[in-house]
């Protein structure tokens, strides 16, 4: 029987620690904030906006809510990127996601100010990441990497395997891995014979959004199984992966719920966290 890799632990350890910068940071009269900007409805996005007030709230950290009309211009968002970039009580900007059409066809997000950009979606900082510099990592790669840290999983000269190839999550998440010397493949709809690269996968994370995508005869004996996945079945929230058909035979696996989207959140903060004490060190 598998472990169950319970994200509520690992996010537990991180709350701790950002509490304890937090109060640091308030004792030096700092009160780290971050500014949501939605525009349009966006519905998709809504949980995760909850789920961010719920989390922040209890770790202190300040929310503000920018509401924008779906109309909005793509160069009246660039004026209120100027105009979050200036201000100095304002350390990390995220903009809900998807955005309507006409910004998501110039991909506005990958413009926001890059010392901000706690999502680590600016093209500068996805830049940063593919050459290895220091940058703001996208939240759920960098939700993984917290999670298998906290269970002590060996990294180092795996062979890794990514279903999904999106920029937020199977891109950077690759570059994680191939940082910590692991092997790594990303597989993706296009991929032929998926099961033939799954098979040798010792870590496999499938970040795709397809019900059952991976089940039990396509995992290897033993393997350590990271479902990213969030999909709604007959009212219930599931992953990508068979739990059902795969826990006899993988060494461990994230639930879903209750896996890797508890530490997410965690992860922006601690990005917005690093935001606050690199503008403390520019200042």
């Amino acid at each position: 029987m598998a472990e169950i890799l319970w994200g509520k632990p690992c996010a537990e350890v991180m709350d701790e620690k950002i509490k304890e910068e937090v109060k640091r940071l308030k004792e030096k009269n700092i009160n780290p904030t971050l500014s949501i900007v939605r525009i349009g409805e966006n519905k998709e996005a809504e949980t995760y906006l909850r789920n961010i007030k719920k989390v922040f709230q209890k770790l202190e950290i300040e929310i503000e809510e920018r509401n924008y009309d779906e109309k909005i211009s793509f160069e009246k968002l660039m004026e209120i990127y100027k105009e979050l970039k200036e201000d100095k009580n304002i350390h990390g900007v995220l903009i809900l996601r998807p955005l309507p059409p006409h910004l998501e066809k110039l991909s506005a997000y990958a413009l926001l100010p890059e010392e901000k950009d706690i999502e680590g979606l600016s093209y500068i900082n996805l830049g940063r990441l593919f050459v290895g510099e220091e940058s703001f990592i996208p939240c759920t790669p960098l939700a993984v990497m917290e999670l298998l840290d906290y269970y002590n999983i060996s990294i180092e000269g795996k062979d890794v395997v990514i279903i999904g190839r999106s920029i937020s999550v199977g891109r950077p998440l690759a570059l994680l891995f191939l940082k910590r010397n692991a092997t790594v493949t990303i597989c993706h709809s296009k991929t032929k014979d998926l099961s033939s690269y799954t098979k040798r996968a010792e870590i496999l994370v499938s970040a795709v959004g397809k019900t059952g995508i991976v089940n039990g005869e396509m995992i290897k004996e033993g393997s350590i199984l990271i479902d990213i996945g969030t999909n709604m079945v007959n009212g219930k929230l599931v992953g990508d992966i068979d739990f059902e058909g795969v826990k006899e035979k993988a060494k461990a696996i994230t639930p879903v719920p209750g896996g890797v989207g508890v530490i997410t959140i965690r992860a922006l903060a601690k990005n917005l966290l690093e935001a606050v004490k690199r503008n403390e060190v520019g200042n």
